[in-house]
């Protein structure tokens, strides 16, 4: 293969549409390898076992509710945790039925509920099987779907536009649109399945799991729940692959902070028929949610750092904006705890913190810093991944840059 060769990847009639430039991608499978490498090597050497834990534990919770905010949830996130308790403590309570039995009117907010219920159920479930890619087969997905969109349908006789799941089932019409995007034919949806299984069972890389889950989308195998099998789907293989083995984030969260640009790169590839701008976007997600393992870790060992100090209630106020942040400028830190306290206040809290070795500061020029001083193993690791990521993407969240 030459360079700057476009590809297309599939035979199929729809699929054999869809084009690939794999030179265009921002990360290649070597480097996101590495990068995992790197990671595990981090989580047997530095990771501490409390921040594991915390990290497996929202896993869950937070792709669950990323996965529902895709699908335009007005669920808040403290209703999605007293769901997620529901969950856990009863796995088979069914809410919806109670409601019904005291013959109430079903409305969005018990749509939305059981929407993310099936969600955190289903990827708890399959989250918690030894998952291996010859498992995947046309009916391995319909399960998926089937137990995602579980008693969703009864929705229809209480919700206007609501469009049905036929849970279980690929797609039987050809009625269904993305925007303007026209998918499949409902004819060749089993065909186009089985064909990029096929495809990826033969080539397994993070690449290739990013294009079967761009190109399983454009095919649209689904009356309704697309987004979400494509999600859980490549949460799943990501991890067959070796790939996030510990569980310890979620690509899906990344793009529900994203969301805006998770649309466009996705209605980019459907409109052209291209696959290089979403499967692009989520090379940047798996490698932006591996950093995110780092940063963690970082911002739990200076709130650790901090805790094993007595401090009082208006230097906790000070320190706390620096345990997400390398350093401030004092006019950045006031501004941000200023309200909180009088200025004379804050000035005496700050140079009592610097005393009790809270925070340290330095000068420069005109300007004063301040910072935890405290030594973690992490930070290298994690600059040298953010300098690779600038050198590589366009864009990379505020809050990266910060720490």
């Amino acid at each position: 293969m030459s360079d700057n060769q476009v590809l297309h990847p599939f035979k199929t009639p729809f699929l054999s549409s869809l084009t690939f430039a794999p030179e265009t991608m921002p990360f290649t499978d070597a480097e996101i390898y590495l990068l995992d490498k790197e990671l595990t090597t981090f989580e047997q050497a530095y990771l501490n076992p409390e921040v594991e834990r915390t990290l497996i534990s929202k896993n869950e919770l937070l792709a669950s509710f990323a996965i529902s905010k895709a699908e335009n949830s007005e669920l808040t996130i403290k209703e999605a945790e007293d769901v997620y308790a529901l969950l856990i403590s009863d796995s088979e309570f069914d809410f919806i039925g109670k409601k019904l039995e005291g013959n109430h009117q079903l409305t969005q907010k018990d749509h939305d509920k059981l929407e993310f219920y099936n969600i955190a159920k289903t990827f708890r479930a399959y989250n918690q099987l030894r998952f291996s890619l010859d498992q995947l087969k046309p009916e391995f997905i319909l399960g998926i779907h089937r137990e995602l969109t579980q008693g969703m349908d009864i929705f229809k006789d209480y919700l206007l536009d609501f469009t049905i799941y036929k849970s279980g089932k690929f797609r039987d019409n050809d009625e269904i649109r993305v925007g303007s995007y026209v998918p499949a034919p409902f004819s060749q949806i089993k065909a186009g399945v089985n064909e990029l299984i096929a495809w990826l069972q033969y080539q397994p890389s993070p690449t290739a799991i990013a294009e079967f889950h761009t190109a399983l989308y454009a095919l649209h195998p689904f009356n309704n729940g697309n987004k979400r099998v494509c999600r859980i789907l490549e949460h799943l293989l990501f991890r067959a692959v070796g790939i996030n083995h510990k569980n310890l984030y979620s690509t899906a969260y990344y793009g529900h902070l994203e969301k805006a640009r998770y649309y466009k790169y996705l209605l980019y590839s459907l409109e052209r028929y291209n696959l290089n701008h979403f499967v692009g976007f989520c090379l940047e997600v798996l490698v932006v949610s591996m950093m995110s393992v780092i940063k963690t870790s970082i911002e739990v060992k200076r709130d650790n750092y901090l805790s094993s100090l007595t401090l009082n209630e208006n230097i906790i106020k000070i320190t706390k904006p620096l345990i997400k942040r390398r350093e401030l400028q004092f006019k950045q830190l006031i501004k941000m705890v200023g309200k909180k306290m009088a200025r004379q206040t804050f000035v005496d809290s700050l140079a009592k913190a610097v005393e009790l070795k809270a925070l340290s500061k330095r000068d420069e020029g005109r300007n004063t810093y301040y910072s935890i001083p405290v030594s973690i193993p992490e930070v290298p690791i994690y600059d040298k991944w953010l300098a690779t990521s600038r050198k590589k993407l366009t864009y990379i969240p505020d809050e990266l840059l910060l720490l």
